[in-house]
């Protein structure tokens, strides 16, 4: 099948986007240490196991009584104490008090908490400073059993993204495991001929391989599971071996290797390999010649080399696909949006969307100087990207747009609670 990357044959951005994520389910789910599972999303909504606090425990330092003998203003004999893991069990007599240490047990019979700069204590015995009576209903300082988690009570529904602590209220309840949809695997092929790995000196017209670790940050940014980085070179043979190598995954990413030149065969090789391609060209800029697909059940973005293509173009899909894998809810699949104003002209896109990378201050954009898809400097300093739509002409300073907020401290916040 001949490569055809015509605006005729390609689809809108909005196209792409939906047939990606039509490809996207969860995986099975995985029982998974809860701290481990930080990040990944629950699978089903866990029950206490056991009342939080386990019991009544005092938050403050000082004396456990009954409020009722208070009112007699007679001294009460300090019969023992009750420390954190040492609690005093035996039932509190009458007239006594019990020295107790914040989150210590009160004792059974006991109802207030006397903290112990409202006592005056003289040997074994003590007596409330009367002017702080009136501050000691009963109960006070008392923090009932179960009054944080009733046990069997439900402790967060399914479909919760996982934060540190959500994990600390699932272990505290009786969960140290649980199951979470887990991370989806992704392998990234670099092709070309001219690529050279990390560390290595360029000469003139070699390339340092940046996609891959660039795609890896930003698969583990959006939760997923980078394994593998390879380089292949043009040779078919050699692409075909690498690309079949890493098919082991839940999504495979290549980069390169994708125009209609004589040493581009990534398309050709995919498809001898099966690969069932949803598209084969996106009317974006940039990124055209972006195609996704399938080969058996793994997912395949194929990217094109040009580093601001392959940055652009996993941002409006490869991203969404994967956190659709990991179960969260729709409005989580894709970066948030604000309605900003360019502050100067850009270009537009003409037949294709136009993404252009931006400075977000407020409600107003800038754009980075250099758009050109080959350009690094063109994905750094920018924390939006604007999306201008395709037909869009001349962009003038005050136009407005969409842009896509890739910095958290831009976004408003967000429930953690979602659902799948």
């Amino acid at each position: 099948m001949p490569r055809d990357t015509s605006l005729s044959r390609a689809v809108s951005v909005d196209e792409a986007i939906d047939l990606v994520l039509a490809t996207a389910r969860p995986g099975p789910p995985r029982p998974t240490g809860v701290f481990d599972a930080v990040g990944q999303v629950l699978a089903e909504a866990p029950t206490a196991r056991w009342p939080l606090p386990t019991a009544a425990v005092s938050v403050m330092d000082g004396y456990a009584v009954q409020r009722a003998e208070l009112d007699h203003e007679m001294p009460l004999r300090v019969a023992g104490e009750s420390a954190a893991g040492h609690p005093y069990l035996a039932p509190l007599p009458a007239q006594t008090a019990i020295r107790i240490s914040t989150g210590a047990v009160v004792p059974p019979g006991a109802d207030t908490v006397i903290a112990q700069e409202d006592v005056a204590r003289t040997e074994d015995q003590i007596r409330i400073v009367a002017s702080a009576l009136a501050d000691y209903p009963r109960g006070r300082f008392v923090r009932p059993a179960g009054s944080d988690v009733a046990v069997d009570a439900e402790l967060l529904p399914s479909g919760t993204r996982l934060g540190p602590g959500e994990a600390a209220l699932l272990a505290s309840a009786g969960h140290p495991r649980t199951p979470v949809y887990p991370r989806p695997r992704v392998n990234i092929v670099s092709t070309g001929d001219e690529l050279r790995a990390l560390g290595e000196t360029p000469m003139p017209g070699d390339v340092i391989n940046t996609n891959a670790p660039m795609l890896a940050a930003q698969v583990e940014d959006a939760g997923g599971s980078p394994q593998t980085m390879s380089i292949a070179t043009d040779d078919a043979g050699e692409l075909a071996r690498a690309v079949e190598r890493a098919l082991d995954c839940e999504l495979l990413i290549t980069t390169g290797g994708l125009s209609v030149g004589d040493h581009d065969h990534v398309f050709a090789t995919l498809l001898r390999l099966g690969y069932q391609p949803q598209f084969d060209a996106i009317r974006l800029r940039p990124g055209k010649p972006t195609s996704f697909g399938l080969v058996g059940t793994t997912g395949v973005l194929a990217l094109p080399g040009n580093p601001a293509s392959s940055y652009v173009a996993f941002e409006l899909l490869g991203r969404p696909w994967i956190r659709r894998r990991l179960g969260l809810a729709p409005h989580l699949w894709q970066r948030p949006r604000r309605l900003v104003t360019l502050v100067q002209p850009t270009a537009g896109g003409g037949r294709r969307a136009h993404i252009v990378r931006a400075r977000v201050h407020g409600e107003h954009a800038e754009a980075l100087p250099d758009q050109a898809s080959g350009a690094l400097r063109s994905i750094a300093g920018h924390n939006a990207l604007l999306v201008i739509p395709e037909g869009t002409g001349e962009v003038r300073a005050g136009d407005r747009f969409d842009a896509l907020l890739l910095d958290d401290a831009l976004c408003p916040p967000r429930a953690n609670v979602v659902s799948t």
